[in-house]
């Protein structure tokens, strides 16, 4: 569902939509199976580690995500205006006159910024535990 104020998404974007989406490219009778969909991937205790989890403050699929942080499985929010989905991969979204992407045209740099060098900083540490402290070696 599209945020109230400042979205990028209209608000006619909604539960319905994608359920009438849905039907109208897989016909009648085929829902989701959230519960098998739970169960492969663990639903609510995941059972990977060292993962992160980024969402863009308006991105759709954020509610969908892990939301809350942990050492083994960050969560983090970007909050910056028109974060949408993969903000933490593309950076801020330009302006769509700007083919040749200036960074004047990002709507919020520095937050897309720090929780870039958040997930730098988890994976520096994580890899720095791959190291056999007895032989120096790297286990990767």
């Amino acid at each position: 569902v599209a945020p109230s104020n400042d979205s990028i998404r209209s608000s006619k974007i909604d539960t319905q939509y994608h359920l009438d989406l849905c039907k109208n490219v897989f016909g009648d009778g085929v829902f989701p199976d959230i519960d098998a969909t739970n169960i492969y991937y663990g639903g609510t205790k995941i059972a990977g580690s060292k993962i992160v989890f980024t969402n863009g403050s308006q991105d759709p699929w954020r509610h969908a995500s892990k939301q809350t942080s942990s050492t083994d499985l960050p969560s983090y929010l970007i909050k910056c205006n028109n974060c949408g989905h993969c903000t933490d991969l593309r950076g801020c979204p330009q302006s769509p006159l700007v083919i040749e992407g200036n960074e004047k045209n990002c709507s919020s740099p520095d937050a897309v910024h720090k929780v870039r060098q958040k997930v730098q900083e988890d994976m520096d540490l994580w890899l720095s535990e791959c190291i056999n402290t007895d032989t120096g070696r790297s286990f990767i």
